[in-house]
């Protein structure tokens, strides 16, 4: 696992071992990216369920102004700490919150544009319900971005009102959602 593009180009990513955390693949990492492209730059970014934060380092390598890591299970916080170390990721704009994803969106300071959602596959069920939480806490700017991660095989999820889907990708057993929010009127 390696960053893909950007400034950290090249840098070697670690994970812990075991199953508990699932790093997204690099080809999956570049496809999401490739619909981003013009969208990471200047952006305030969420790596919800970050792990090992290869999504939201991506993101920082490739111009985004701040990242805000969530996770709670310590062996992801450590690899993640030691991975924003090894690319000398600036403390101000690599954030980590240290809480599950119901306390995160209380931590977020400012406005999301680019919100990358990569929980266990087994909380399929759930990400309606941390949309919803997203939106009505604030914590997305109009127009932002989500990216969700899944298990292309499982089921579908309800989109709360505010979100519509652009993409849906399919690479081999992981599905790929595009989102796009525009606050409710």
């Amino acid at each position: 696992m390696r960053v893909i593009a950007g400034s950290f180009k090249g840098r070697k990513l670690t994970a812990p071992k075991g199953a508990d955390i699932r790093p997204t693949a690099d080809r999956v990492k570049e496809a999401i990216f490739s619909m981003l492209h013009q969208h990471t730059e200047g952006s305030v970014c969420l790596d919800l369920f970050a792990g090992t934060g290869a999504l939201g380092i991506e993101a920082l390598s490739r111009g985004a102004a701040r990242v805000y890591f969530c996770d709670i299970a310590p062996a992801a916080l450590e690899s993640l700490q030691r991975n924003l170390d090894a690319c000398q990721a600036d403390a101000k704009s690599a954030i980590i919150l240290k809480a599950d994803w119901r306390n995160a969106v209380f931590k977020i300071t400012e406005k999301c544009n680019l919100v990358f959602i990569d929980a266990p596959y087994e909380m399929c069920e759930y990400y309606a319900q941390i949309l919803a939480a997203l939106s009505e806490k604030g914590a997305l700017q109009q127009g932002a971005f989500l990216v969700i991660e899944r298990d292309a095989g499982a089921g579908g999820y309800a989109l709360p009102a505010g979100f519509e889907r652009i993409q849906e990708k399919r690479y081999g057993g992981i599905g790929v959602d595009l989102l796009r929010y525009a606050e409710a009127e």
